[in-house]
């Protein structure tokens, strides 16, 4: 019987592009490899997914702890959909079923930042040397195209980095779907309240940052600002496209005043290219266009939200653009922010990671109850 990958191994196999999947042999047949010594040879286990690999098990009875495997135990009925077939010779956890298995070790807030990135429009993916050497052997040598897969983000100066561009894995009737399945099961909850604050169609971990310390409730250590929208795409109106010379951009970031009278377009301005090459706000003539369409604009820099004080004035200048009041934080409100920015600014190559102990933060993060949410 085949293996069954979950937690953070599926985690890191839905996290690499389509053409590095390509490089990687299948593992052994567990029958045929009872004692794992070709597992631990195996480059896609010991490179790619990384040891210990973490596998599904249905029943007590089937949990074993070979040096190279971790179980986890599933009893009762799977989601629908929820086990998918792999080119690799092993089964795999679908990526929602990933993020609920991941849930119990995670916290409220790493569980939203893996489902942001599910449910958006990019993947961070640290790829091995070795698996980096292989992908620039098999581009080099016309093995397969650069345009085969995921497209490759790049930095600032030019060089790759680890940020890659997708479409969504999970959409947001696939996200509600799951939660319906799951509402009766331990965990499930907690999973149902978290995937409420999810954003849909994020196209950076900036993005989904910016998202959440502007969206996430007060009573959460966030703003409070409702509905916003990301990647919203915009005609242009004949005068616009004459300033800019397309016929449509992208918006980061969409905020919108409760009457819908007022929004304010954010552009979130990273190390690296954060979302679509070219789209979006890029330049002084997009900003510009959109402008003469009525939209306020903002540039938005990462150093801006990591700093208390230039984020609040940020916020301050958002409401006064969407002509809203400014309210301060109260002291329980000021405490769940510094709470969640403890723990948002993450290195995202190590998302999900677990590293053998649970950290002092899990103990002392406050749950995301639906009681909190109604404040």
């Amino acid at each position: 019987m085949k293996d069954l990958l979950c937690d953070i191994s599926a985690f890191r196999y839905w996290r690499l592009p389509p053409q590095v999947r390509a490089l990687c042999p299948p593992l052994p047949r567990p029958e045929e490899d009872r004692q794992r010594y070709d597992l631990a040879r195996n480059p896609t286990a010991a490179v790619a997914l990384g040891f210990p690999l973490y596998t599904l098990v249905r029943t007590r009875n089937k949990r074993t702890c070979p040096a190279s495997m971790r179980q986890r135990l599933f009893l009762g009925e799977l989601p629908r959909e929820s086990v998918l077939e792999t080119e690799h010779g092993f089964l795999i956890t679908s990526p929602l079923l990933t993020a609920f298995i991941m849930s119990r070790h995670l916290t409220d807030l790493q569980l939203l930042l893996v489902l942001a990135e599910m449910c958006g429009l990019f993947a961070v993916c640290a790829l091995p040397a070795a698996l980096e050497a292989e992908l620039a052997r098999a581009i080099d040598s016309g093995a397969f195209a650069t345009t085969i897969g995921w497209v490759r983000c790049p930095s600032e100066d030019g060089t790759a980095s680890n940020l890659w561009r997708r479409d969504a894995l999970v959409l947001g009737r696939d996200l509600d779907r799951f939660c319906s399945d799951v509402c009766g099961m331990r965990y499930g909850n907690r999973f149902m309240t978290v995937s409420q604050l999810v954003p849909l169609g994020a196209a950076s971990p900036f993005e989904v940052e910016a998202y959440v310390l502007l969206g996430l409730p007060r009573a959460l250590g966030g703003e409070g600002f409702c509905g916003i929208e990301l990647n919203v795409e915009v005609a242009l109106s004949t005068s616009a496209r004459a300033i800019v010379g397309k016929t449509r951009v992208y918006i980061d970031l969409l905020l919108s005043s409760p009457d819908g009278r007022r929004q304010v377009a954010i552009e979130c301005q990273g190390k690296a290219s954060h979302g679509r090459a070219g789209d979006g706000l890029r330049d002084a003539d997009r900003m510009t266009a959109l402008q003469a369409m009525g939209y306020d604009v903002l540039l938005l820099t990462h150093r801006q939200i990591s700093d208390e004080d230039r984020f609040r004035a940020i916020v301050k200048a958002v409401c006064r653009m969407l002509d809203a009041e400014y309210r301060d934080k109260s002291p329980d409100e000021q405490r769940a922010e510094a709470l969640l920015r403890s723990e948002l600014f993450v290195d995202w190559t190590k998302l999900g990671v677990i590293d053998g102990k649970m950290p002092v933060r899990h103990k002392k993060t406050r749950s995301w109850t639906a009681a909190v949410l109604s404040e």
